[in-house]
């Protein structure tokens, strides 16, 4: 029996298509805390972007923002967080200064950028998320970054980032974070520890290129229909997709609601 599910957000439990979380999802975590099984996000979002969603009402246990990088309860106190690595981060402050591409920089109470194109334009609307404020960096910790970069321009960046864990999130823009005990599963494997929870006991919902390794790690992996054909040849199972109820029907195939 599964002790802990985590959801990713944009393409699992957030549709861009509508614009909102699907009322069967809703109901569906409502009634996997009502079982006493914990709930938490597992997202490339920080805390701020995850408030401006349209995602009030919903009750979390936990929240693995940035990737796992930073991991706040419910409440968005801060249990734990993981920043880039001296190296890592030089190398980001140097293209961050030197505006080779846009570099968006979060801190865990700031998030600001160097400039703005079309790419973070495009990139930044595809999540519904405004544009964010030009800043300069002041020597705070980092705990992602984003590089507004498309493939065929991106391997110096995966070069010089070689030490960071780099995923790419959209086709004009990519999340850099700390190595090794970053990422989601990372995160989750971490936080579950803490508390006696086994990965085998871990189901993980995720539709995208960074939820690989948490869909791998999890005792049950699931993609979701509208999932990358990777995610889904990572998981253990293959739902439909987030506007045709597929968050609900896979809990309900799993018995878990």
């Amino acid at each position: 029996m599964a002790r802990a599910v985590f959801f990713d957000v944009d393409g699992t439990l957030f549709s861009h298509e509508t614009g909102r979380v699907p009322d069967s999802s809703r109901e569906a975590i409502a009634r996997l805390r009502s079982k006493g099984i914990l709930v938490g996000v597992a997202t490339g979002r920080n805390l701020w972007e995850l408030r401006y969603l349209p995602m009030g009402g919903i009750e979390f246990d936990v929240l693995l923002t940035l990737n796992g990088q930073l991991v706040l309860d419910g409440k968005g106190n801060l249990i734990e967080g993981n920043p880039l690595s001296e190296d890592g981060l030089a190398h980001t402050i140097r293209m961050f200064e030197e505006r080779t591409h846009p570099v968006l920089l979060i801190e865990q109470e700031r998030m600001y950028i160097n400039y703005v194109d079309d790419a973070v334009v495009a990139a930044q609307a595809s999540i519904l998320t405004p544009i964010p404020e030009i800043g300069t960096y002041g020597g705070a910790a980092v705990y992602q970054a984003n590089v507004y970069v498309d493939e065929a321009a991106s391997g110096h960046v995966r070069e010089l980032l070689a030490g960071c864990d780099v995923t790419r999130w959209h086709e004009q823009a990519l999340d850099v974070n700390a190595p090794s005990e970053g990422g989601k599963a990372a995160g989750i494997a971490r936080y579950a520890q803490g508390l006696g929870i086994d990965m085998s006991e871990v189901v993980a919902f995720g539709d995208a290129e960074n939820d690989l390794p948490m869909l791998r790690a999890a005792g049950i992996g699931v993609a979701m229909g509208n999932a990358t054909p990777e995610a889904k040849a990572e998981a253990d199972l293959v739902t439909d997709d987030i506007d045709d109820d597929g968050v609900a029907k896979a809990l309900r195939k799993l018995g878990l609601i």
